[in-house]
C-alpha cells in the first residue's frame, strides 16, 4: 500500500508536468509568422486542448483503479506504474503531433 500512495504521488507530480508541457509546447506556434514556415493550427490547437485533458483522464482513471484494487486487497502499484507510462506516452505523443504541424522552412 506504501508503494502505491508513493508512486500516486508520483503519477500526480508527473501528470502537472506533462500538462503544463503540453500547454507549453502552444509556444512552437509562434514561429509562424517567419518567412518559409507553415503550420497546421488546427492540429496545434487541438494537441494542445486535448493533451491535457488526457492527462488529466490518464491521472484520474490510474487513481481509482489503483483505490479499487486496494479495496479488493490486490497489488495495485504495477497499475500505478502503468500510469506513470502512459503519460509519458501522452506526451511525447503531444510532443510529436506538434512537431509534425510546424513545419519550418529554409
Amino acid at each position: 500500500m506504501v508503494a502505491t500512495v508513493l508512486l500516486l504521488a508520483l503519477l500526480a507530480v508527473e501528470s502537472v508536468a506533462a500538462g503544463g508541457g503540453i500547454v507549453f509546447l502552444s509556444l512552437a506556434f509562434h514561429s509562424c509568422a517567419a518567412p518559409g514556415n507553415t503550420c497546421d493550427a488546427g492540429l496545434g490547437t487541438g494537441v494542445v486542448t486535448v493533451g491535457p485533458v488526457l492527462v488529466a483522464l490518464v491521472l484520474v482513471g490510474m487513481v481509482v483503479g489503483c483505490v479499487l484494487r486496494l479495496v479488493r486487497r490486490r497489488l495495485a502499484w504495477p497499475l500505478a506504474l502503468v500510469g506513470i507510462a502512459a503519460q509519458v506516452v501522452v506526451f511525447f505523443a503531444a510532443l510529436l503531433l506538434v512537431d509534425a504541424a510546424v513545419q519550418h522552412g529554409f
